[in-house]
């Protein structure tokens, strides 16, 4: 399961009996250059600055988290990421199945959707849209018990089993307003593939808002070349990175002083610490504290999407949101969510339709909300999560 930006559907975590069982993790660090290796972290910035939990802000002495992980990777800029048209509609998608064969066009067609049954769309086993392959974002992603993505030559033999090659344009859609393909879309770009884009609405806008066809017919594709680069590590953030931001926030009354925007795209509730993730509806998704990062701005995906085709606004109006919200474009931005995909949904809009630099720390509020001792702003007045009680 994960994430809704529905409030109805969260509900608060169980009231602790004493007998609750709670994952705090340790920081998931790597190493700012771009290369990952071991790292000491202070989390509150030392004896003049707190963590902002509940209505406050309490100076203590520096809390350290130590983690020892490798996870390999470049600083490759954006050179390669940013793109001139990053959506491609509906009607695009048609007449190019009109001519026919996609790959003998130079295109692939992946459909990376979550199918709960809420999305009330066809999952692709029963009917997707011509031509199109399913990759499964849980298990073809991600490597077992880590929460870090495959490596370079698995992304290199999973790209060449869809068919990819160096020339390839990858369109990628899904439900609920392409938040997986979105995650997608940004996976794909970190490790080096250049011609990738969205299907405008996903699969919403295909199926249900055009009622275009759906098939059975699952295709078949040539073996690819495409040879993935190291994960390009300026479009991705590490917590450290992200604590040096929260920490200069923190000591600044949760002002946005620190190097980047930090945009929290989860709903209000949520933000503002009033709830958490149900851990009964998204399993493995809670954390023991809720509220925000320090500074962070808050902008609910939804507010950059039609509410009837699931389309992205225009370019115009996905600024003018942002700005309005308090986001200043002449920093650089990173975004998170709650397990990274939503957040890869804004980093989509500001990177690839806007152009601007951002990453996406797809640890996001699942490993910050669980991490010993990092600065959290809470605006309820309150204690939220189990160890707020």
């Amino acid at each position: 399961m994960t994430e809704e930006n529905t409030p109805a559907e969260k509900t608060e975590q169980p009231k602790s009996s004493g007998t609750a069982k709670t994952a705090v993790a340790v920081i998931a660090a790597a190493a700012l250059a771009g290369t990952a290796g071991f790292l000491v972290a202070n989390s509150t910035g030392g004896d003049d600055a707190g963590t902002t939990t509940g209505g406050g802000t309490t100076a203590g002495e520096a809390a350290s988290t130590v983690a020892e992980v490798d996870i390999p990777g470049e600083n490759r800029g954006f050179d390669d990421v940013h793109t001139d048209e990053p959506l491609v509609s509906t009607d695009w998608l048609a007449e190019r199945l009109d001519e026919g064969d996609l790959y003998e066009q130079g295109i692939v067609l992946l459909d990376v959707s979550e199918e709960l049954a809420s999305s009330e769309l066809t999952p692709y086993s029963e009917a997707h849209i011509p031509q199109a392959q399913y990759v499964n974002w849980t298990t073809e992603f991600t490597q077992p018990n880590t929460r870090e993505f495959i490596d370079q030559d698995q992304f290199t033999e999973l790209a060449q089993s869809l068919g990819i090659n160096d020339d390839t344009t990858v369109v990628i859609y899904g439900d609920n307003n392409n938040w997986f393909a979105a995650y997608a879309a940004w996976v794909f770009n970190l490790y080096g593939v250049e011609d990738v884009k969205l299907l405008d609405g996903g699969l919403h806008k295909w199926e249900a808002y055009d009622g275009r066809e759906l098939t059975e017919e699952k295709p078949d594709v040539e073996q690819g070349s495409f040879e993935a680069k190291p994960q390009n590590h300026d479009i991705r953030a590490f917590q450290p990175e992200v604590l040096e931001v929260a920490e200069a926030n923190a000591a600044a009354d949760g002002e946005n002083v620190g190097e980047y925007n930090l945009v929290d795209i989860r709903f209000q509730e949520e933000f503002d610490g009033e709830v958490g993730a149900d851990p009964d509806l998204f399993e493995g998704e809670g954390a023991a504290i809720w509220g925000h990062i320090p500074g962070a701005i808050n902008v609910p995906w939804g507010e950059i999407v039609d509410s009837e085709t699931g389309e992205f606004l225009s370019e115009d109006e996905i600024r003018e949101v942002y700005e309005d919200a308090g986001v200043d474009f002449d920093k650089d931005i990173i975004a998170y969510c709650r397990i990274g995909e939503r957040a890869s949904h804004t980093w989509y809009a500001l990177s690839q339709i806007l152009g601007e630099d951002v990453k996406v720390y797809d640890g996001s509020w699942s490993e910050w909300g669980n991490t010993v001792g990092v600065p959290v702003a809470n605006n309820t007045g309150e204690r939220g999560g189990i160890w707020g009680e």
